[in-house]
């Protein structure tokens, strides 16, 4: 008994639960805000810009959380994170108008930026060869969160005052988050900032932090991105590709195979349990490879062939059955991207750089569903077309700047 509480005490797997509570607060009460919305008499613009604020609210953010995480400590800014976005989403189950839901969305925007302060926690805590597998854990952890709320969340939300009903458990749920966090999770070891004097460096061991604006904005310009940009432009191209097919998967089922909202559903849950389950195993293959730039770069190449063979499918079955390769492929890749971005950057800069990554995340999501309804407008298909080609350009990138070799890292300070 004493061996599995001092198993599951254990930082990684307390960062893991914390992935889990994340992903099922945020699943619970996300499908229901457009529709509540609307029920409030939000038009279809209104309810878009209420989408919208919060994407570009994550897209200036992310860098300047990520940042701050690395100046205050992974554990103090997890725990800030946590509790603000908590408020956010008691205010959004509580609102009885438009204004204040808008009000709600902002502190979501904001500082929901607990999985990437979490990745990079586990970062401090792992060695780079079982980042991987760390990485890998994580996301199965909070896949299950996201697949569980949903349905949980439509359950309770069919109850009289359900949203409402909803939006407290999703609060509550990241309190109890922050509140698990709080008392179990230790600190984790950082690296100082070249910029940081020994002083700041001792109080940061005895668990005084300091935030300085100036010095964020100086550590920002000092990230090397002659090292980056090519990786961040690979990762932007296949993330576009993949947010691009998604958000436009429903529609072009139905317009092309006639699926039933039921079958897509169930196509959606088949696509998420393969990539939860995935996640167990993504360590062994890191293993294997013992590279995770030539296996960002396998990855790609099944990428570019995946999407081109859902792009052919004949019907919808040829369609299930390669959303099997490419549920395994974008896991895979999520994985090996975000340790190949943590290995070329500094140690000082991991949260900054999460958060940057973030934020090109929020751009390609803000304009995938633009580019995917024009797409439509000419053919079903074309969202998928334009998906292919641009997981094509990226791996013309990568094989013109390959990723990987330690000679691109950028040199510790």
């Amino acid at each position: 008994m004493g061996r599995f509480t001092s198993r599951i005490m254990e930082p990684a797997v307390l960062v893991n639960f914390s992935g889990f509570l994340d992903l099922f607060g945020v699943s619970m009460i996300m499908p229901l805000i457009l529709p509540h919305a609307r029920s409030l008499g939000a038009s279809t613009t209104v309810a878009g810009i209420l989408g919208s604020t919060y994407g570009a609210l994550q897209l200036f953010s992310s860098p300047v959380v990520g940042k701050w995480s690395d100046m205050v400590g992974r554990r103090v800014s997890l725990l800030v994170t946590l509790v603000l976005t908590g408020c956010g989403y008691g205010i959004i189950g509580l609102s009885t108008s438009i204004f204040i839901m808008v009000l709600g969305r902002i502190p979501g925007g904001i500082f929901k930026h607990s999985q990437n302060i979490s990745k990079s926690y586990l970062a401090d805590i792992t060695s780079r060869e079982k980042r991987s597998h760390v990485f890998g854990q994580f996301n199965a952890a909070s896949s299950i969160g996201f697949i569980l709320g949903p349905v949980v969340g439509g359950h309770v939300a069919e109850w009289p005052g359900g949203f409402a009903v909803v939006g407290v458990l999703a609060a509550l749920t990241f309190f109890l988050n922050a509140a698990i966090m709080w008392f179990f999770l230790p600190v984790s070891k950082q690296s100082a900032h070249p910029e940081t004097s020994r002083e700041d460096s001792v109080s940061r061991k005895s668990g005084e932090y300091s935030f300085n604006l100036n010095e964020m904005l100086r550590s920002f310009r000092a990230i090397s991105w002659r090292h980056l940009w090519d990786l961040f432009l690979i990762k932007f191209l296949g993330g576009f590709s993949v947010i691009l097919f998604r958000s436009s998967f429903s529609l072009m089922t139905q317009s092309e195979f006639n699926a039933s909202p039921r079958i897509i559903g169930y196509l959606t849950s088949y696509s998420g349990a393969v990539s939860t389950l995935c996640g167990f195993f993504i360590g062994r293959l890191a293993r294997y490879y013992d590279n995770d730039g030539k296996l960002y770069f396998h990855m790609v190449v099944l990428q570019v062939v995946t999407l081109f063979s859902l792009t052919a499918s004949p019907n919808l079955a040829w369609m299930a059955v390669w959303l099997c390769p490419l549920s395994i492929v974008t896991s895979v890749m999520r994985v090996s991207a975000t340790a190949l971005t943590i290995q070329k950057g500094r140690d000082e800069d991991r949260g900054a750089l999460m958060g940057f990554s973030q934020s090109l995340m929020s751009i390609a999501r803000m304009l995938a569903p633009f580019v995917g309804g024009v797409a439509m407008e000419i053919s079903p298909r074309g969202p998928l077309l334009i998906g292919t080609c641009a997981a094509a350009l990226s791996l013309i990138l990568l094989i013109l700047r390959p990723q990987g070799d330690e000679k691109q890292k950028v040199k510790q300070s």
